[in-house]
């Protein structure tokens, strides 16, 4: 999240430096834009399971984190001088780990009147890639010399390409505890892997947020954006996993553009 936020102050530092070409409205004698777009990808998940298909029943799981790369092209259709709908299909790493705290008694301890409990961390590592359109709006708030800020904000339609999980056990404390795994006594075991079968299918969502742009020609600009997403519904039909994410992409656009006539000289 720190890496993000110093990467937007810096994309912004850079873009709001003024350029040395004339004021431009570049919508204004679009026909459309194409943008080819990367970057990087923070997920956060909201949780509420016990288990899912494949993985061994433990503690409750509620959050859960990761990171991922993306990737997509996009085409506008300026709707006004200010605004363009655009309209995208991309290609989202959502993996992310979720963990959970869990006891039991393993012995009973005469001298604490009581028994010994064993406290262990529980573990699930996904990895998921997601296809992804994305429909949104986008608005120029800020347009001088060769710079322009758009605010974004739309909806996103997502499929499920694949989907692992892999759940591990560690014991945490008492230090002398262990399992026993091939006759040999170790601290972390693996409880279940393999692929994730209960995706819900068509994932729904919004984005929002803002998109940085500086004109490099008259038909190219640099990107940047610093992108949203927050979810409609969980992932998962047996389990609660929504994902939330956020996005910090680059991009070069290309615009196709009709240039007025040059008026008739006497």
């Amino acid at each position: 999240m720190k890496s993000i936020i110093s990467l937007l102050i810096l994309l912004l530092s850079v873009f709001t430096i003024p350029a040395y070409s004339q004021q431009y409205r570049f919508l204004q004698t679009e026909m459309y834009g194409m943008q080819a777009y990367g970057g990087y990808l923070s997920n956060f998940y909201n949780a509420d399971f016990t288990d899912f298909s494949g993985i061994v029943s433990c503690d409750k799981f509620t959050t859960g984190s990761g990171n991922g790369s993306t990737f997509g092209v996009q085409i506008e259709l300026p709707a006004s001088n200010s605004m363009s709908i655009t309209a995208g299909i991309g290609i989202h790493d959502r993996s992310g780990s979720l963990s959970a705290m869990s006891s039991f008694p393993i012995r009973y301890d005469a001298s604490a009147n009581g028994f010994t409990q064993v406290k262990m961390n529980q573990t699930i590592t996904t990895a998921m890639n997601f296809l992804e359109s994305q429909f949104d709006a986008r608005y120029v708030f800020v347009e001088k010399y060769s710079f322009a800020l758009r605010v974004v904000g739309g909806l996103r339609i997502g499929f499920p390409i694949k989907g692992t999980y892999d759940q591990q056990s560690t014991i945490v404390s008492p230090e002398n505890a262990g399992f026993i795994v091939d006759n040999s006594i170790v601290q972390n075991r693996t409880l279940s892997n393999g692929s994730i079968t209960t995706f819900a299918g068509v994932q729904t969502g919004a984005v929002f947020g803002i998109e940085p742009m500086i004109r490099i020609s008259p038909t190219m600009h640099l990107t940047s954006s610093l992108l949203y997403d927050i979810p409609f519904s969980s992932v998962l039909t047996d389990a609660s996993l929504n994902i939330s994410g956020l996005r910090a992409l680059f991009g070069i656009r290309y615009s196709i553009r009709t240039f007025a006539p040059s008026p008739n000289v006497p």
